[in-house]
């Protein structure tokens, strides 16, 4: 089995454990640039994953205005959702749509130890 092949099931993987989490409704792994990792047909998936790229981008300039560093994650409300994204190291990033109402804490747990899987997997 390719290097490639392996990676994609390992993705796979670290995306429906998160999936599975009380609360979510959908989850990604990107690169930085918002491209999804694993092979996906979701169109929505697209859109959540170049918005994370860029709220995460957008966080970094902001903070560096102030001369602060940026925090490694952004959480969004939506109406009926919310978006919380996570830095998985320098080349990707990790992130789930959760129900409104589901509590941040133990989804930011999750993520945390995802993104460490993810920065293990590249």
């Amino acid at each position: 089995m390719s290097k490639s092949i392996n990676m994609d099931i390992l993705f796979k993987k670290v995306q429906k454990d998160l999936s599975n989490l009380k609360g979510v409704k959908k989850s990604l792994v990107a690169s930085q640039d918002g491209y999804i990792f694993s092979n996906t047909a979701e169109s929505m998936l697209e859109m959540y994953a170049k918005a994370s790229a860029a709220l995460l981008r957008t966080a970094d300039t902001a903070t560096a205005k102030v001369g602060r560093n940026c925090s490694k994650r952004v959480v969004i409300d939506y109406p009926n959702e919310r978006l919380i994204a996570i830095r998985a190291g320098p080349k990707a990033l990790v992130a789930v749509i959760a129900r409104t109402g589901t509590g941040l804490d133990p989804l930011i747990i999750e993520l945390d130890k995802a993104a460490d899987k993810v920065r293990e997997i590249i």
